[in-house]
């Protein structure tokens, strides 16, 4: 193995994770929870994969030809063994982001581009490994061609699944709760057995069905963004109007822009307290109009978390009553 190509490989990767990490605008994802993820698509699930993908090829032999057995394992086994071992990736996070959320309050995973953040993580993380597998198997032409065409392929096959966990919290009825991750792992699924499938059948045809796939990404992306902008302006009119949120500070909220202007103007004067507190407040304020949001679907404790943000703004600003802890706050009527 060239140590130059490989070197490449893995940076283009991790280019890849900030990209998607970067473009979450508004609720970035810490790197506590998404490097874990990453690691477990590059060691875990290839593992399991590799071990379930073997051994069903092995015994599909055993009946029929090794041709077909081939062609089965990547058109059957292999979509359900590598989106099940990566969406148990996501299944973990966000029952370790749950349990953090009932005893800090914060909610890491929620929402279509937390989904997609973790999806992606750890699907850079598995066809990093798996590219590498197929350099030792078939040559550095191989590997070259997929790390420059299907690099985004596991990752937005696995941002389905990760979308289906980041709508949990969004559904009201508890009955339907496990219809999104479902829905979610079984779109994922599909997505992967039909580019395989193209795969199989047409060879670099599949790049045109993995196209479409990557426009789906992006669209679902920026429609995901342009909620959570409209959620932030609509949800903190009223913080406005009850005093918690400034109006200089309600205007560049909505526009990454003009907050990126403002944290740049702080920092380019040396005004690096103030800079590190307004990203505290921004942040806090943007939670806790996502926090609205999501009280609107009935998701148990949000209301008592939108209570404890507001009195976080209010300590960050310095106005927060003495001794009031973790109080919840309300606005005026």
């Amino acid at each position: 193995m060239s140590g130059t190509l490989v070197g490449i490989g893995v940076l283009q990767t991790l280019v890849y994770l900030a990209f998607i990490r970067f473009i979450d605008l508004y609720e970035r994802e810490p790197l506590r929870y998404v490097v874990p993820v990453f690691l477990w698509g590059f060691t875990v699930a290839v593992g399991v994969s590799l071990f379930f993908n073997t051994l069903f090829q092995v015994a599909v032999s055993q009946i029929s030809t090794m041709q077909v057995a081939g062609f089965l394992t990547a058109v059957v086994a292999a979509p359900v063994v590598e989106e099940c071992s990566k969406g148990l990736a996501l299944f973990l996070v966000f029952l370790v982001s749950y349990a953090a959320s009932r005893r800090r309050g914060e909610v890491e995973f929620s929402g279509v581009m937390d989904g997609i953040v973790y999806g992606s993580a750890v699907g850079f993380g598995f066809s990093l490994a798996e590219d590498l597998l197929y350099y030792a198997q078939f040559g550095p032409e191989t590997y070259a061609v997929r790390r420059i065409f299907g690099g985004f392929a596991h990752a937005a096959f696995t941002s389905m699944t990760g979308i289906g966990f980041g709508l949990v919290p969004w559904v009201r009825s508890p009955f339907l709760k496990l219809l999104p991750p479902i829905l979610g792992l079984g779109t994922a699924i599909g997505l992967h057995a039909a580019f395989n499938l193209t795969a199989s059948l047409f060879g670099p045809l599949a790049y045109g069905v993995l196209f479409l796939v990557l426009l789906l990404y992006v669209a679902i992306i920026a429609g995901w963004l342009a909620f959570e902008r409209r959620a932030i302006r609509n949800e903190l009119r009223e913080e406005v109007d009850a005093g918690l949120v400034s109006p200089e500070d309600y205007a560049v909220l909505p526009t990454y822009l003009r907050r990126t202007r403002r944290y740049l103007r702080l920092a380019l004067t040396g005004r690096w307290g103030e800079w590190f507190r307004e990203r505290r407040l921004h942040a806090a304020a943007v939670d806790l109009a996502l926090a609205k949001r999501v009280s609107r679907s009935g998701m148990r404790g949000e209301d008592e978390r939108v209570g404890r943000l507001r009195h976080k703004i209010l300590e960050l600003r310095g106005t927060a009553p003495a001794g009031s802890g973790g109080a919840r706050w309300t606005p005026p009527a």
